[in-house]
């Protein structure tokens, strides 16, 4: 999991998420609209509200950790939820609201009390809010853009049985109308583009019939990957054939006030 990033994008896009009970599996939520799944808290066949609201409180809690005094102590300390700790109230959480998995399920990704789940569940949310945060901060300033106006997909966290995301890549940049960023792979390996580039929302939508995907044009793209972005520097980016040396460049072509709405 990437480190906490108390950043105000991230917790202001957190705190406007809906709650948002589903008695449905992953396979039927992924029809529902990309922006309904983009602006809710919700898990996997999961209908307790007041469980949607302590992943709310939780997640935002490992964003942004506050810092505090203890009683007897005059240095502060950092107070907020870690991976672990999350868990462990996320888990509670559902004791007190009587949950008890199917002899079935239990101890299985179904089961919304084993730890499959909850890392999963603690994960997913805390890095599509870093992910929608860090999204806004790098389209959002003209001068930001300009001095790097490209991102890099690359893996921060190693895998047992890695996707094959230089493949993702392709077919993305193929339906983005996108070759320079299929030849910056290509010839120098690198899976970059200009932020602009349609090839964001094109892997977040799975182009290519890929069922594991989150439907957003920023990071994670897909459920546990593994993967995340980096940004480019402009001389990096005219190196990789991405823009010319004079070439204005341009932020992601997308409504921030309505993607995040």
């Amino acid at each position: 999991m990437l480190d906490a990033v108390p950043f105000k994008e991230a917790i202001a896009n957190l705190q406007k998420k809906n709650l948002l009970p589903l008695n449905l599996d992953s396979a039927q939520i992924r029809q529902l609209e990309a922006a309904l799944r983009r602006q809710s808290i919700f898990s996997a066949d999961t209908t307790i509200t007041g469980y949607l609201e302590e992943i709310k409180k939780t997640v935002a809690s490992i964003i942004e950790p506050k810092q505090v005094t203890r009683e007897g102590m005059t240095q502060t300390v950092t107070d907020g939820f870690n991976p672990a700790t999350a868990r462990a109230n996320l888990r509670a959480t559902l004791q007190r609201f009587g949950y008890k998995p199917d002899e079935a399920i239990a101890g299985t990704i179904k089961d919304l009390s084993s730890d499959a789940r909850l890392n999963l569940v603690v994960k997913t949310n805390t890095e599509l809010a870093q992910g929608a945060g860090h999204f806004i901060q790098q389209n959002m300033d003209p001068d930001v853009v300009d001095e790097y106006p490209a991102l890099e997909l690359v893996r921060y966290e190693e895998k047992a049985v890695p996707r094959d995301w230089e493949q993702r890549w392709r077919l993305a940049a193929s339906v983005a109308g996108d070759p320079a960023a299929a030849a910056a792979l290509e010839l120098n390996g690198r899976m970059a583009a200009l932020k602009s580039s349609g090839i964001w929302q094109a892997l977040g939508d799975g182009e290519g019939g890929y069922d594991d995907t989150l439907g957003n044009p920023f990071p994670p793209f897909a459920f546990n990957s593994g993967m995340w972005t980096e940004e480019v520097s402009r001389k990096e980016a005219v190196d990789l054939g991405l823009l010319d040396d004079d070439e204005k460049a341009e932020p992601a072509k997308l409504d921030l006030a309505e993607l995040f709405a």
